[in-house]
């Protein structure tokens, strides 16, 4: 697909547990068997490539009480929306009449399908009641939004809060000021093919690519970023990654002219114990889309979201500093953007990345190197002794 810059291959199926749905009759269904009266915990992940997911399960409430590892408020909600790479954990109460009832999955995708083309069936399992027979009547799916309609991802990012802790692991530490105040356009790009005889499959002989502040990620050969890094290798990647972008304009207004992105190795070099925000911000080149990005490392705290362009004079007053959620992934909204703040304590290279396969391998990506502390651990480590040579 890197290689051709074509769109990847429309999906023919979605899976729940590693099984085609259960609305495929010619396959087998994963059966939850649970009891009447109980209350039961699901710890969901989004396992799939390209597409974000509605999930729920028909006629019972969810309760949504940790994401990405970290416990959040009590969330009582019909559905939740989980991007590639995500986790929740949510409970529910087997309170509804003996039988059986969909658990169910759907695509959440902004673009036009005949952009994007997606899988129009839902992926489903069964949930049954104890005292529910094999087939017992009409099973009933969820009722799904459209699958670009994006108020409910509007709906679940503002309602969604972190639970504090005032000590111990999971205690919360929001950063009320920042060193570093980032801007990361994350968006398309084109580019023609380098040489004569290569064919690709995009537009006009040229090839997708997909960019952070226009530069069009590049992976290393010789050596890994990490590995560079630890033993002062130069020339395998540069310390230049733009705090925003070089041009300024309305990016979810205009889609530009101009859609090349530059191509490079480039990282962000942050000093240990630095308090950083970032915001994404989706763009309209070529077409709006919702996009995942996920930090390695550590998570960092989704301070607030926002439609349009990101206006650093106004919107910070609508930031949540006192509960937000802490994940590795934020969903950004379809043409709009997300702020996170993070203190950068693990010293090391941290990919960031679209959790959109293809538009990682289409260069949506950037590194962050956090620098060493002063303590032994806060000292990068050496590489183990095991370490493959190549």
């Amino acid at each position: 697909m890197l290689l051709r810059g074509r769109p990847p291959r429309e999906l023919c199926s979605l899976l729940v547990s590693l099984y085609i749905p259960a609305r495929r009759t010619c396959h087998g269904t994963f059966v939850y068997h649970v009891s009447r009266g109980r209350v039961y915990m699901l710890r969901i992940i989004n396992a799939a490539l390209n597409f974000q997911m509605y999930f729920a399960i028909a006629n019972h409430t969810l309760t949504v009480v940790e994401a990405d590892a970290e416990y959040t408020q009590e969330l009582l909600t019909d559905m939740i929306i989980l991007a590639p790479g995500q986790t929740t954990n949510v409970l529910f109460t087997t309170n509804k009449s003996s039988g059986d009832y969909y658990i169910a999955a759907s695509v959440y995708s902004t673009p036009n399908a005949e952009i994007v083309p997606f899988p129009q069936t839902p992926t489903t399992a069964i949930l049954r009641y104890e005292a529910a027979g094999s087939g017992t009547g009409q099973v009933v799916l969820p009722s799904f939004p459209l699958a670009n309609d994006s108020s409910l991802h509007v709906k679940l990012s503002k309602a969604l809060k972190g639970k504090q802790f005032s000590e111990g692991f999971y205690h919360f530490d929001v950063p009320q000021t920042v060193d570093y105040d980032l801007l990361h356009t994350i968006g398309y790009a084109l580019q023609r093919c380098a040489a004569p005889n290569e064919t690709c499959m995009g537009q006009r002989n040229i090839r997708f690519r997909a960019s952070m502040n226009n530069i069009s990620f590049v992976s290393p050969d010789a050596y890994s970023i990490l590995e560079a890094h630890y033993n002062h290798v130069n020339g395998v990647y540069t310390t230049n990654f733009p705090d925003a972008p070089y041009f300024k304009y309305d990016y979810t207004a205009v889609n530009p002219i101009n859609k090349a992105a530059l191509s490079g190795t480039r990282v962000r070099v942050i000093p240990f114990n630095s308090t950083v925000q970032v915001v994404y911000q989706d763009t309209a080149t070529l077409f709006i889309q919702s996009h995942p990005m996920h930090l390695h490392g550590q998570n960092f705290y989704i301070v607030g979201t926002g439609n349009g362009t990101y206006n650093p004079k106004t919107d910070p007053a609508t930031f949540n500093l006192v509960n937000p959620p802490s994940r590795n992934t934020v969903s950004v909204y379809p043409g709009g953007w997300a702020a996170v703040r993070f203190r950068a304590i693990n010293p090391g290279a941290w990919l960031v990345h679209c959790h959109f396969d293809i538009h990682m391998s289409w260069g949506m990506d950037m590194v962050f190197i956090t620098l060493n502390g002063k303590k032994d651990s806060e000292i990068l480590p050496p590489p183990p002794k095991d370490l493959p040579k190549c």
